[in-house]
């Protein structure tokens, strides 16, 4: 296995995909352990590559700001989608695959992700971690939600088509039984930061500014694993560790001033 992962890595493979199949081999040993085929599993003793936690780059809320609003400029649809996973931090193919039943007075459950493959086209799918979620919202969440609403059903009375039973919140049919395509999102994004010099971000940093903000702010970790969806905190620990860090910082500055002026007073009587 070892020589394996070596020759991957030699065919220009990177280490999350040589861990993915390292994954796959580890799975299919602990199988055959169930069914007696063997006594031991081989793969815990092999090494694949380690994968280095990739740097979060999240937009500033000014950058965010003009982002939003040349997204708007193109369409309002859009603008409502960046600002949506903005507030949330919720996936692309997770909003993607929103209908109108999903979406409730309070929040949103978030059950199922779009994906699109050349063979089937695009269709709904479990969300990455297969399993749900619930992400509250807040009184501009809701209003981009019924917003959307309300745009479709002008868009659908303006050219006499009747809705279906349950649209799609994000839509490319004026019925409503469309979704937009998972890549539409992503090469808007990808188009307005550039145009802004932004190069460093991507649609997956409306997420990253989700979580980070959440976390300065003094969120526990576990409520913004829950409102991410992952299906472990050890996960959203991992991954936004440097904002940790930095109320780490924070935290020492506070208890520095706080006993610092009492410290040197008593230091200073001593003399």
């Amino acid at each position: 296995m070892d020589r394996l992962y070596r020759d991957l890595v030699t065919q220009g493979s990177s280490p999350a995909s040589i861990r993915q199949t390292h994954a796959i081999i580890r799975r299919f040993f602990n199988q055959a352990m169930k069914w007696g085929w063997t006594e031991c599993n081989p793969a815990l003793l092999a090494s694949p590559p380690k994968v280095a936690t990739p740097t979060v780059v999240a937009p500033t809320v000014e950058q965010l700001i003009k982002i939003l609003e040349e997204a708007k400029a193109v369409h309002p649809q859009w603008e409502a989608f960046f600002t949506l996973a903005a507030l949330t931090g919720m996936r692309r193919g997770e909003l993607c695959a929103l209908h109108w039943d999903d979406c409730g007075d309070r929040g949103i459950k978030v059950i199922k992700s779009l994906i699109y493959t050349p063979a089937d086209g695009t269709r709904e799918a479990p969300t990455k971690t297969h399993q749900g979620c619930y992400v509250a919202l807040d009184e501009l969440g809701r209003s981009v939600v019924e917003g959307q609403k309300e745009q479709l059903r002008q868009a659908a009375k303006s050219l006499r088509v009747d809705l279906v039973a349950n649209p799609y919140l994000f839509y490319s049919s004026p019925d409503g039984s469309l979704p937009v395509h998972p890549d539409s999102p992503s090469k808007l994004f990808r188009r307005i930061a550039d145009n802004f010099g932004l190069k460093e971000l991507h649609l997956h940093s409306l997420r990253h500014f989700a979580a980070t903000q959440l976390v300065a702010a003094g969120m526990d970790i576990r409520t913004v694993s829950g409102r991410l969806g992952h299906a472990d905190a050890s996960v959203t620990l991992k991954v936004y560790s440097h904002v940790l860090e930095a109320k780490n910082q924070g935290a020492a500055a506070i208890m520095g001033a706080l006993l610092g002026s009492t410290i040197r007073a008593r230091v200073q009587s001593r003399e």
